[in-house]
């Protein structure tokens, strides 16, 4: 059974990826874009989900915090609770961390 164009193609920005399909038929940044406006509709509905492996969210606002800007909250980085402020509405909330970690080994080449 070969795969059509909608299977290849995210149905949010049309870009090309292998993987679409696996998604639900949505490239990986689309569907963590997608993640997080359900993120947000839980919020505005008053019943927050803010589970994310993407980014940080504001259960108040929406703001969220990418990997890319968590370089400024160090302490994220180590498993537990950790209290920040939303630099969006200035509100204080605490993100709970949970941190797994992977291993992958090699042989070294013997001499």
């Amino acid at each position: 059974m070969t795969l059509d164009y909608q299977d290849h193609h995210c149905k949010m920005c049309g870009k090309y990826d292998k993987l679409a399909w696996v998604n639900g038929g949505y490239c990986n940044d689309c569907l963590k874009l997608r993640n997080l406006a359900k993120i947000r509709e839980s919020i505005e509905k008053g019943e927050p989900d803010t589970f994310s492996s993407d980014y940080v969210v504001c259960p108040y606002c929406g703001a969220a915090i990418s990997d890319d800007d968590l370089i400024e909250y160090p302490e994220l980085y180590e498993d537990g609770e950790h209290e920040i402020t939303c630099e969006y509405c200035g509100k204080e909330f605490k993100v709970e961390t949970m941190v797994s970690y992977d291993w992958e080994t090699h042989k070294m080449e013997e001499e």
